[in-house]
C-alpha cells in the first residue's frame, strides 16, 4: 500500500487531483456548449437535456468529489493543511460554494430537463420550464466556469503568503 505522504503517494494524489479538476472544468465547458444548443425539435431538445445530465453526472459531479477527496487527503496527510495558506483557504471556500450552487441551483434544472416527459410539449413552450432551466444553467454555468478557472489559477500561482502566526 502506498502512503499518501510518501513521494510516490504525493505524486499519485497530485495526478488524481489534477485529473479531477480537468474533469470538472471540462464538464463545465461541455455543459455550457451544450446549453447553447440551436433551437431544434422537441425530441432533439430532450436528447440535449439527457446529454447535459450525463455530463453533469459523469464529469462534473465526479470531478468535484475527486477534488474534495484529494483536497481532504492533502489537508489531513500533508504539510499543506486546510488553512495554513490563504490560497488554500480561498480554494476551499470557492469549492464549497461551487458545489452548493451546483447541487441546489443548477442540479435541479439539469435533472428537471432530463426527466422523461411523455408529453414532448415540455420542450416546445418558448417561455416554459425547459428554457427557464436552460437560462439558469447558462448563467450559473458561466459563474462556475469562471470560478473554476480562478481556483485553478490560484493553485498554480499561489498568490498570497502564509497567514501570520498567532503569538
Amino acid at each position: 500500500m502506498i502512503k499518501i505522504n510518501s513521494p510516490i503517494g504525493l505524486k499519485v494524489l497530485k495526478i488524481v487531483h489534477i485529473v479531477s479538476a480537468v474533469g470538472w472544468l471540462g464538464g463545465a465547458l461541455a455543459m455550457l456548449l451544450t446549453a447553447f444548443m440551436p433551437e431544434v425539435d422537441a425530441r432533439e431538445m430532450s436528447a440535449y437535456a439527457k446529454v447535459m445530465k450525463q455530463i453533469d453526472d459523469l464529469l462534473i459531479i465526479n470531478g468535484a468529489w475527486g477534488c474534495v477527496i484529494t483536497g481532504l487527503a492533502y489537508g489531513l496527510f500533508t504539510h499543506w493543511g486546510f488553512f495554513k495558506h490563504r490560497w488554500i483557504t480561498v480554494k476551499w471556500c470557492l469549492t464549497v460554494l461551487m458545489i452548493l450552487s451546483g447541487t441546489f441551483i443548477m442540479g435541479p434544472c439539469v435533472n428537471g430537463n432530463a426527466e422523461f416527459h411523455s408529453d414532448l410539449s415540455f420542450y416546445d413552450v418558448p417561455d416554459g420550464d425547459f428554457w427557464h432551466n436552460i437560462a439558469t444553467v447558462v448563467k450559473w454555468g458561466i459563474i462556475q466556469t469562471i470560478a473554476l478557472f480562478f481556483v485553478i489559477s490560484v493553485s498554480v500561482i499561489r498568490p498570497w503568503k502564509s497567514k501570520p502566526r498567532s503569538k
